[in-house]
């Protein structure tokens, strides 16, 4: 008997957003500057809420929302290179985000503390960040 998740309602502080990713060098304006070549296939900091915790406040369903993942980064220890009897520290960063797969759709489930903003006004081109 298979198990499948139809509708979620996340609890106090949490939020279940899109998990879109960066796709074919799109590029973000307003703000920062991105190297998109590395970028292709992780997600995206821009998302659209679907469902919030009864403790969230000023955010809501439908919203877009700037998400900062650095609570999610872990820092995992690789095999480095031993070079003249001395092995080197081969550290490397791994985000690992809480996921939720709902009608075989994948969501991020994170906290209303992950979210820097809002955004209130918004264009979106074709291929955009939301897309």
């Amino acid at each position: 008997m298979a198990f499948k998740i139809k509708k979620v309602r996340p609890l106090f502080t949490g939020i279940i957003t899109t998990a879109t990713k960066y796709q074919n060098g799109v590029t973000a304006k307003g703000g920062l500057l991105l190297d998109v070549t590395k970028m292709d296939g992780t997600i995206n900091n821009y998302q659209i809420v679907k469902a919030v915790g009864s403790m969230v406040h000023d955010i809501k369903e439908g919203d877009v929302v700037c998400i900062n993942f650095k609570r999610y980064l872990k820092v995992k220890h690789l095999p480095g290179v031993i070079e003249d009897n001395v092995q080197s520290d081969n550290m490397q960063g791994v985000y690992e985000i809480p996921k939720i797969t709902i009608d075989d759709t994948d969501y991020l489930f994170i906290q209303n503390n992950d979210i820097e903003y809002v955004v209130e006004d918004y264009e979106v081109d074709a291929g955009g960040l939301l897309q």
